[in-house]
């Protein structure tokens, strides 16, 4: 199974139960679907997305959510210096080794890769302005201009 991990939240594979096609899904460490999230996903999938962009954007969502949860960030309201924080990290924090005994040098997502990741959020939570679950305050951070890493 395919997933897409990152502390309190994960982007995960689910069979429909009508035709049993894949669909994407957001869920936290106790297999709880996010509501919202997943309410999202679905109205990527009735707007005829491609599956790959639903695992896509199950994957970003699931990052922003865990930040969330970590950095004790209200998701439906995060204010603009949330979405500062959230997209500086997304360029600052080391991502997983990707060999098993954790070597290699640190590597880190680019500042297009943060930039996308942050357009996926934006959607989700313009998203769930429309629903009322996000206050309409229309400041959705999308941009990063230079980084400088930490040498520590």
């Amino acid at each position: 199974m395919f997933v897409i991990m990152m502390g309190g939240y994960r982007a995960d594979r689910a069979l429909r139960p009508g035709d049993g096609s894949i669909a994407w899904v957001v869920v936290d460490d106790g297999f709880s679907l996010h509501k919202e999230s997943c309410a999202f996903l679905a109205g990527l999938r009735a707007r005829g997305r491609s599956s790959n962009t639903e695992r896509v954007y199950a994957g970003r969502v699931a990052l922003y959510l865990s930040w969330c949860n970590a950095n004790g960030v209200d998701w439906a309201r995060p204010g603009l210096l949330d979405l500062a924080r959230f997209l500086r990290w997304l360029v600052a924090e080391p991502l997983p080794a990707r060999s098993r005994d954790g070597g290699g040098a640190p590597r880190f997502r680019s500042e297009a890769t943060a930039n996308a990741v942050m357009t996926g959020v934006c959607e989700f939570l313009r998203f769930g302005s429309r629903q009322g679950w996000v206050p309409a305050q229309g400041h959705c951070v999308i941009g990063i201009g230079p980084v400088r890493r930490s040498r520590e």
